[in-house]
């Protein structure tokens, strides 16, 4: 089978733009609730930090006029009348306007205070003036910010109690083949487990999206068409897999086209290049390819585009290592070849090379450590030249090991 004139992923993204704008949905959810959550509105501050005044450490809260000449024999002094304890962060009697650091203090056995010899009182020392952290109304954080542990901290601090987000698109996922069993089965001769939908159903919660994971759909047209239309009723993304390219079974993208603006089928990205793409209703439907690597490739760059549209959100970035290419990696000119990369660091930095996929063993080629795209136009590479490649994995600083 023949695929020419492909459009490439960055041609199949412009189609895409142009066919399908997601309608902004947001929610209203608490911030307890909102890790990894995308922002749709601003949050500004509920009250001032702190809201008076507080001591910026333990010690004991003083009044500075009282060190304005020769400081009397402090040793009678008493908790409550001429000074009071005053804790990291706390507020105290409006008495008082200046703190002594605890270490600079001596406590009496009668309960009076010797301080340190030479020590000077100022008014305002160690106290944070109200305000001063936090103000009312002063913005914490943008729109569009995905939030982390320590943005959800500082959203308490501020007031806030709900946020404002944008709501995660529901992706359906429709597996397909008349091969395909459960996972957990016991398989029989020309079954296959269905291990897509776990890669699918993981990768989009990793994503920030929600998956709709739908029972396995037999090569049967008028199923693979129920399956759909219930598919596309209840998810803003539907993702049918199996069934994509030219066989006598692959009906796939038959059913997709028939329902709405087939945007492409085919593409100059491999391993999957029989993807396609297709807007019914305003809803994206995507056929991924059943080889499960070709699988991961559609979901690595047009899902993950598709559900960062959705929020709002630009495309993340992996984080790359340069590393020495050991054997020479064959090129494919007119795709862009996904190549899954072993990856071993020595003390001289990284050395990689391609895991192949075909008549690869399954466990190396989906769990290997990084990966790199090959260009296009690119015959390939030699063996000595150094590739920046994408880590799938994080890095280990073994420097944090207990002994």
């Amino acid at each position: 089978m023949e695929w020419t004139n492909l459009p490439t992923r960055k041609e199949v993204l412009k189609r895409l733009q142009e066919a399908w704008q997601p309608a902004v949905a947001t929610e209203e959810i608490a911030v307890e609730a909102a890790y990894g959550r995308v922002l749709a509105a601003e949050v500004r501050a509920v009250h001032n930090l702190p809201v008076v005044r507080a001591s910026r450490m333990d010690g004991v809260a003083v009044d500075s006029r009282m060190f304005a000449g020769s400081l009397a024999d402090t040793r009678g002094w008493r908790e409550g009348k001429e000074y009071v304890r005053a804790d990291t962060g706390d507020d105290f009697d409006d008495a008082y306007d200046s703190v002594i650091a605890i270490e600079a203090v001596t406590f009496t056995e009668e309960g009076g205070l010797v301080f340190e010899p030479g020590l000077t009182v100022t008014p305002g020392m160690n106290v944070s003036p109200g305000g001063s952290r936090m103000t009312r109304g002063e913005l914490i954080l943008p729109a569009k910010t995905k939030l982390t542990p320590c943005d959800l901290s500082v959203l308490v601090a501020a007031g806030a109690v709900t946020v404002e987000v944008f709501r995660r698109p529901v992706v359906a996922f429709i597996p397909t083949g008349s091969e395909l069993v459960p996972a957990g089965s016991r398989l029989q001769r020309g079954q296959i487990i269905d291990s897509n939908t776990i890669l699918v159903r993981t990768m989009l919660e990793e994503l920030g999206a929600v998956p709709l994971c739908l029972p396995i759909v037999k090569d049967d047209p008028a199923a693979i068409d129920k399956a759909l239309d219930e598919a596309l009723q209840n998810a803003d993304i539907v993702i049918i897999n199996g069934g994509s390219s030219k066989g006598k079974e692959d009906y796939n993208t038959r059913a997709l086209a028939r329902k709405g603006n087939l945007l492409c089928h085919g593409i100059a990205a491999a391993p999957g290049k029989p993807m396609s793409l297709t807007v019914i209703g305003g809803k994206l439907a995507v056929n991924l390819p059943g080889p499960s690597i070709g699988a991961y490739y559609g979901l690595e760059w047009c899902i993950r585009w598709a559900v960062n549209q959705f929020i709002r959100q630009p495309m993340p970035k992996r984080k790359t290592v340069k590393a020495v290419l050991t054997e020479e990696l064959s090129g494919h000119p007119g795709m862009e070849f996904l190549c899954k990369m072993r990856l071993e660091k020595t003390a001289e930095g990284y050395r990689t090379a391609q895991v192949s996929f075909r008549g690869a063993h399954m466990a190396e080629t989906l769990t290997a450590p990084a990966q790199y795209i090959s260009k296009l136009g690119l015959e390939g590479h030699q063996a000595g030249e150094i590739l920046e490649v994408e880590l799938l994995r994080e890095e280990e600083d073994e420097s944090w090991l207990m002994e």
